[in-house]
């Protein structure tokens, strides 16, 4: 399964990735795993990846993400028994893209929303407890919903990956492009076209008039009542929806974490089922033994 073409858009972004990593941007134990990638095998890397995450009980959400993981890896799985390589050749394409088109490739996308979300976190950290200035708050809600944003820009992404897999199990033709470049909105409804409620509980996290708010700037915050003004329409009509910024840090801003976190890990734990049953394994009984 590692023998693959490289292209130097993805390479590009995975030495960003790479670069953030040795800085310690994301921790001391990512800059190990990156130093001492090039001495071990991949199997041993990405088995060490996902051993960072299992062993980590201090994570808020954990029980969401292996939720998803195992429905991530049912799709892959229904895929890849039907399609075979075609299958593996979907899911490479997120990451890497293609020999004709390396612009295809999604790992730039999850690279700067990781970023981000980094960022926030460091940014909320340091707010101070009490007597915050304005010019604090609004640095943070514009990180907060900036993230977001980037987020669910990665999920949509993701989608186009899921969706080309169910017409792979369902062998329905396809046209990679054209569900690629539809809107968010589409794709969801693409993707639940099939009513399979493991799937819509995927997408349910994403809260489309939030996402649809922020790329429209017509998300605003109100620091002296301490929630956000969401403008939408509802019956031909401009109104103000609430969201408190208590839902916005506790269940929006994690979700698309949780989401971009089961993808990987369950992609991951693909590889390994396909190549290291033993390590395959191993994770399994860490996860949900």
């Amino acid at each position: 399964m590692h023998n693959i073409e490289v292209f130097k858009e993805f390479m590009m972004a995975a030495e960003e990735l790479d670069e953030l990593a040795l800085e310690g941007y994301y921790g001391e134990e990512i800059k190990n795993l990156v130093i001492n990638r090039d001495s071990i095998s991949v199997n041993e890397h990405l088995y060490d990846s996902l051993k960072i995450w299992i062993d980590d009980e201090t994570q808020y959400g954990k029980e969401i993400v292996k939720e998803f993981i195992l429905i991530f890896f049912q799709l892959y799985l229904d895929a890849y028994r039907v399609g075979g390589q075609e299958a593996i050749n979907t899911i490479t394409k997120f990451w890497m893209g293609t020999k004709e088109n390396p612009e295809l490739e999604c790992t730039s996308s999850y690279s700067e929303f990781s970023r981000l979300f980094v960022e926030t976190k460091l940014i909320l950290n340091e707010m101070p407890k009490s007597n915050i200035k304005l010019y604090q708050l609004k640095k943070s809600i514009s990180s907060i919903t900036g993230t977001y944003s980037k987020g669910v820009e990665f999920i949509g992404k993701v989608l186009t990956t899921c969706i080309v897999l169910k017409k792979i199990t369902l062998k329905e033709t396809y046209n990679y492009y054209k569900i690629y470049n539809m809107k968010l909105y589409d794709k969801i409804n693409l993707f639940n076209s099939d009513n399979n409620p493991n799937h819509q509980r995927l997408t349910d996290i994403i809260n489309r008039n939030l996402r649809n708010a922020e790329a429209h700037l017509s998300l605003t915050y109100d620091f002296k009542n301490n929630h956000f003004l969401l403008k939408k329409k509802s019956n031909g009509k401009i109104v103000n929806d609430i969201i408190t910024i208590n839902k916005m840090i506790m269940e929006l801003l994690p979700s698309v974490g949780w989401f971009a976190q089961a993808f990987i890990y369950s992609g991951i734990l693909f590889v390994l089922g396909h190549d290291d049953k033993t390590k395959f394994i191993n994770s399994i009984n860490k996860i949900y033994g």
